[in-house]
């Protein structure tokens, strides 16, 4: 039991270190053998070492504990290897990959064989796609572990080359034109008002009695309407210029009417 719980937590303190860009690989391990009598807990070192190499490396397993467990209501595909049955176990466990590994155990040496099937596409899911095997002689524990976890960096190779490329993310939409219609019609008024004031002005008449108050008023209606004609005048302009070059007009609008 202690043995099976630092082996989980391993699992899992790799998993979360693992890259995101491999979390789309899938692999189910339904079968894990050791041959040879070897006892439990060297299988479950060896198991280990092999499932933490797949993991380390971006890959989401299902072991052969959980992957017998996903299959327990489908007793007719926990051992078959036709074609229809991988491809059966891919849509059920959602993985694109079955590895099958076989570990013979002679006294201090190993020889171990992982072969790697496709769950997709039209190939027979019956003929392996990958092979690889290494050997360990006169090893230690340890050090055969170590070798199940060179072959999981092996296998990793063939499946980054069998995996398509992530599409590259669509290229941002282009920015929307700038508004310059009201920033232009506004400087158009402002214009407008200075040309009316300016006429205003030019138009006072001789000054005498209620003239004089006439002509008072309108100075002062022909200066409001210059001094409102150039502020929307040059604020118009402002904002069109702006805006063209893609500029916040709020901000250089307030910068402008602080200076």
């Amino acid at each position: 039991m202690r043995l099976t719980a630092a082996v989980a937590m391993g699992l899992l303190t790799v998993a979360a270190l693992a890259p995101a860009a491999g979390a789309r690989t899938r692999v189910a391990i339904p079968d894990f053998q050791v041959e040879g009598g070897p006892p439990p807990a060297l299988g479950i070192q060896l198991q280990d070492g092999f499932v933490l190499g797949l993991v380390r490396a971006g890959v989401q397993v299902l072991d052969p504990i959980d992957t017998a467990r996903r299959l327990d209501g489908h007793p007719e595909l926990q051992h078959c290897d036709a074609s229809p049955c991988l491809k059966a176990i891919g849509q059920l466990l959602d993985v694109g990959y079955v590895v099958r590994a076989k570990v013979d155990v002679s006294g201090n040496s190993y020889k171990s064989v992982v072969r790697l099937f496709s769950t997709e596409g039209a190939a027979p899911a019956a003929l392996p796609i990958a092979t690889e095997s290494k050997s360990c002689d006169v090893c230690t524990v340890a050090e055969a572990r170590a070798t199940m976890l060179r072959l999981a960096d092996a296998l990793r190779a063939h499946i980054d080359e069998l995996t398509p490329p992530a599409a590259p993310p669509p290229a941002p939409a282009p920015p929307p034109p700038p508004r310059l219609v009201g920033p232009i019609l506004l400087a158009m008024v402002g214009a407008l008002a200075i040309a009316t004031g300016a006429a205003v002005l030019a138009s006072e008449g001789n000054c005498s009695g209620t003239v004089c108050s006439e002509n008072r008023a309108r100075n002062a209606a022909g200066g409001i309407l210059l001094g409102a004609g150039a502020a929307l005048t040059f604020t118009g302009a402002y904002v069109t210029i702006v805006r063209s070059r893609g500029g916040d007009p709020v901000t250089g609008v307030a910068v402008a009417w602080r200076w």
